[in-house]
């Protein structure tokens, strides 16, 4: 009796109950797409209410009124733990309407809008069990659910492929129970056999669904190759529309490979021995920074070029440095006193949990004040490159850093000396290979000629690059035939990403005299506060400092240049084309930096209110085009007695009699069974077959019998049929669907 008992509750809870918490499997992926929309405290009550909800959903299968209050009752709990409620006493009378008001007002303005966000999801959960009850509404469930993070993933930067092979893997599993229900319905012996040997199902189910779960969570991404409708539709009209993306890439570096092959995603940790090739954007976060000054995050340096990448300088000076402790950076050289300087205070929150080699400020950095790691965190300095090592990489949570960032002032950087007068040792600044196609130095020297100091010589280097050379993240290197990474891209591949610009930009600059270096990092990133207010259409001028928090992803690694100038030290040049570098700069002086980016380029920080404020046309215009192609749908497939239905019967049924229509509905009613597990045996007469039926299901026996009471009239009879017989048949047939 015990054995019974517990194979009865196992049938039940795979039957009655496990589609619950498919469900919430479903749901849980689905609130993925609200991660910059809802606060942490909002997380958190959800996932305890559908923990709970999970619990009472697979313990009770009736009482659905009883499991929601206990559900209710949950999420008030929760929402009272996490979110900032704040108790204001009872009414001071129970008989006054207004106290009672107030009291209610009080405390449930301090709910929201947790509450509505937790009881829509429930409701969504509950809905979504009671679509899911057969087949079509599982399968129904499950493509909405697919095709709604499929845009999300299309249209922003979140990454939510693992979220849709989850979904997947819950819409299989559910298919399987609806399955093994239907089964237990019409065929009770088969299922009481199978219940007996209950592995025989779950090992093959398990291993099936597994292999499509693992296979959808480690596939690599493949280039896009079909644009969504919005796109197609805003470029069809003329309009740009903008991508969340950025820069950076893990590059495939072989000439041979073209622009439309070998792409890989983007991000800081790239080979930068070997640069070149292509990549597609990843848009997963690294990081939020929240900063008194608008800034590229700098990471490391690089100075050896070999014709093909850069390389690390041979035993470089690196500085043990004990943070936290209010003690002060070094540089090498020391910046001059007369420059001025900006301090500009960062805090780095780490988002993905992956070990890092070095820390990222606003160059140069100053002090760190606070870090926090998963373990002990021996730090480095590295004075001459401004570089913020870790002794090994290491998985870092946050951290503080404090910046002096020297203020650009052009009229006194064009005052200065030319840097070969230099006391310190620039040399290996301007190293150059000497495999240096010459064409690369005479391109650099005309571009210069006539320019009488360092600043406007590079200037002209950088505006030459960001004007002649368009930006793209897939460059056809089939057109590179030399051997060097920058004449190729001077003189044959002519379109490029950052590594290429900058690359470009330090070998000119060295070609004609100026020390320059080559740093990585990270592009600043958006600011999701600033996004809001543009898309609410505030005009209000922003902090001209660019002061925020900004989330930095991995297509906002990024690589741009440095040049020495002998009294003012190491000033950033930019030479990217469609980017912008954020400078301090000296109080009144005109700031000629466009904070937003041309359309040429692909970072977050563009922001294109043609898309912004023209989307709803297209939304609005195709969600009424699809009701009013649903509608009339509708009136031709379900209309039985109107004159729009009846027309479309007429042109459907063109020239054929009611008894060939009863036979050819026959005909689908036949196939409608067989998928059911009603077989003919091949020694049956139509008759038979449905007799046999009819035996086998007692409440469906009228229906079988005057099934093919009427389908023999058709199909032997000597007269073209009437519509009553074949209204008759359908009835009949309509009855048979709706139970099986």
């Amino acid at each position: 009796m015990r054995i019974n008992r517990t194979s009865l509750f196992l049938q039940r809870l795979v039957l009655e109950r496990l589609h619950r918490v498919l469900a919430i499997i479903i749901v849980l992926q689905l609130i993925q797409c609200f991660t910059d929309l809802w606060w942490e405290e909002t997380f958190s009550i959800i996932y305890g209410t559908l923990a709970v909800t999970a619990v009472t959903e697979l313990l009770f299968t009736r009482g659905f009124l009883w499991r929601f209050i206990v559900q209710l009752v949950a999420a008030l709990v929760f929402i009272s733990y996490k979110a900032p409620v704040e108790w204001g006493g009872w009414p001071y009378s129970w008989r006054d309407g207004g106290a009672i008001k107030d009291f209610i007002t009080y405390h449930a303005d301090q709910l929201h809008p947790f509450y509505e966000i937790t009881l829509g999801t429930l409701l969504v959960v509950h809905l979504m069990a009671w679509i899911g009850r057969n087949r079509a509404g599982t399968i129904s469930i499950l493509m909405a659910s697919i095709i709604t993070m499929a845009a999300v993933d299309s249209y922003y930067w979140l990454q939510l492929w693992h979220n849709i092979a989850w979904i997947i893997a819950a819409g299989l599993v559910w298919l399987v129970v609806v399955h093994l229900r239907q089964l237990q319905a019409r065929h009770p012996d088969s299922w009481e056999n199978l219940a007996e040997r209950p592995f025989d199902l779950i090992v093959p189910a398990v291993l099936i669904i597994g292999v499509v779960l693992v296979m959808g969570i480690i596939m690599p991404r493949v280039p896009v190759l079909l644009e969504d409708p919005y796109t197609i539709f805003m470029e069809a009209n003329g309009h740009k529309v903008a991508n969340a993306g950025g820069e950076g890439g893990v590059l495939i570096t072989s000439p041979s490979v073209s622009s439309s092959k070998g792409s890989s995603l983007s991000g800081y940790s790239r080979d930068d021995k070997e640069i070149g090739g292509g990549f597609q954007f990843d848009y997963s976060p690294i990081m939020t920074v929240t900063t008194s000054q608008r800034s590229y995050w700098r990471g490391e340096t690089k100075a050896v070029y070999t014709g093909k990448g850069w390389g690390d300088r041979k035993n470089p000076t690196l500085l043990p440095y004990d943070y936290g402790k209010d003690t002060a950076l070094t540089l090498s050289p020391e910046l001059p006193k007369n420059v001025a300087t900006k301090e500009v205070v960062q805090t780095v929150n780490v988002l993905r949990k992956d070990k890092i080699p070095v820390l990222f400020a606003a160059g140069p950095a100053f002090k760190v004040s606070e870090l926090t790691s998963g373990g002990k965190t021996d730090l480095l300095w590295n004075p001459e490159e401004w570089e913020l090592k870790l002794s090994k990489p290491t998985r870092i949570e946050s951290y503080t850093v404090v910046s002096e960032v020297p203020v650009l002032d052009e009229d006194a950087l064009r005052q200065l000396p030319p840097a070969q007068d230099s006391l310190q040792d620039l040399a290996p600044y301007l190293q150059l290979p000497v495999s240096l196609p010459e064409r690369v130095r005479d391109l650099a020297k005309a571009q210069t000629a006539g320019l009488t100091n360092d600043y406007d010589r590079a200037k002209q280097l950088e505006t030459y690059l960001r004007a002649t050379y368009p930006y793209t993240n897939t460059p056809d290197v089939s057109k590179q035939t030399s051997k060097d990474v920058v004449d190729a891209f001077l003189f044959e591949i002519q379109e490029g990403y950052c590594d290429y610009f900058s690359t470009s930009f330090v070998v000119m600059a060295r070609s004609i005299g100026l020390p320059a270096r080559w740093v990585k990092g990270y592009s600043t990133g958006f600011d999701p506060a600033e996004l809001e207010r543009q898309r609410f259409g505030f005009d209000e001028s922003q902090d001209p400092s660019g002061a925020g928090t900004y989330t930095v992803r991995n297509a906002d690694a990024h690589s741009w240049a440095e040049v020495y100038f002998e009294g003012y030290g190491w000033i950033p040049f930019e030479p990217t084309s469609g980017f912008s570098l954020p400078l301090p700069r000296p109080a009144g002086a005109v700031d000629d930096t466009d904070l937003s980016t041309p359309a040429n380029a692909d970072p977050v920080t563009e922001t294109n209110t043609d898309k912004e404020q023209n989307w709803i046309v297209p939304a609005v215009a195709s969600t009424g085009g699809a009701l009013i192609l649903g509608g009339l749908l509708y009136l031709f497939l379900r209309r039985r007695n109107g004159s729009v239905g009846l027309l479309w019967r007429r042109l459907r049924f063109y020239g054929s009699t009611p008894d060939q229509r009863v036979v050819r509905e026959m005909e689908k009613l036949v196939v409608f069974l067989h998928r059911r597990g009603l077989r003919r045996d091949a020694h049956e007469t139509m008759r038979e077959s449905f007799l046999r039926w009819g035996g086998k299901f007692g409440s469906l026996r009228n229906d079988f019998d005057s099934a093919v009471n009427h389908f023999e009239q058709a199909r032997y009879g000597q007269t073209r049929g009437n519509e009553q017989r074949l209204q008759a048949f359908n009835d009949a047939a309509s009855n048979i669907r709706k139970a099986l």
